[in-house]
């Protein structure tokens, strides 16, 4: 294709989008390469048939303009992302994609700060970001739950020591969040409490409130009475 003229590219396009009137791929491919790639005006002049033809199909053409033009540039980032580190220069293959130089080098500078990782390795990479942040804010819970009540439901005076056997221990917590988790399909801070007077948040898992929140309980914050906290429901 690219060893002849602009024009006679274009009346092949046309062409191929009379025999297949109803392809949307053909047509949408077809026009966003003439109008990125062709120089001579009279080649893409003969492309308005192709383009009545799309805005009667699809009710105009910006919005397949606008997809392809998204396929161009997930294109080009795989082929960058493919040649990987070390190039030298801006991967080669923008041009024929129909790419601006500008939105090529933006596309480049993005990949190569990403560590050329493809589109896979971003989603995993992602993925294993979501877990890792989920697991910090896991941990950031039980820390709070050992830091404020231990096993009998009775809150930790933070200037005392506090009996090694009655500290809450992985073990509790795991097996509590494990009953909880098996009640629920989805995971939710169903057993979240806030203080009343001072907005203070604690979590208890499902069927442990005995323990956890006595009769006895004070806020660890402002020292308020059981009777103080509600029920809420945050999303975890």
């Amino acid at each position: 294709m690219m060893k002849i003229s602009d024009d006679e590219a274009a009346e092949s396009f046309v062409e191929a989008c009379r025999e297949n009137p109803n392809s949307m791929a053909i047509a949408s491919k077809v026009l966003f390469y003439s109008e990125h790639v062709f120089k001579d005006k009279s080649a893409k002049k003969k492309m308005t048939p192709l383009i009545k033809q799309l805005t009667k199909m699809f009710d105009g053409v910006e919005a397949v303009m606008g997809q392809q033009k998204e396929m161009a540039e997930s294109a080009y980032r795989d082929a960058v992302a493919e040649a990987g580190p070390g190039q030298e220069k801006m991967t080669q293959g923008w041009k024929v994609l129909g790419l601006d130089k500008e939105t090529a080098t933006g596309i480049f500078e993005e990949t190569k700060a990403l560590g050329f990782l493809s589109r896979k390795e971003l989603w995993e990479k992602e993925e294993n970001d979501v877990a890792r942040e989920q697991y910090e804010a896991e941990e950031r819970l039980r820390q709070e739950l050992r830091d404020s009540v231990d096993k009998d439901g009775n809150v930790i005076d933070p200037d005392a020591d506090v009996d090694p056997d009655k500290v809450i221990t992985d073990e509790d917590l795991n097996q509590d969040w494990e009953d909880d988790d098996a009640g629920d399909e989805e995971p939710t801070s169903g057993g979240a409490k806030e203080c009343g007077n001072c907005g203070y948040t604690m979590f208890i898992a499902k069927g442990r409130e005995g323990r956890f929140f006595s009769s006895s309980f004070k806020c660890p914050e402002c020292g308020a009475a059981r009777d103080q906290f509600k029920d809420i429901n945050v999303e975890l």
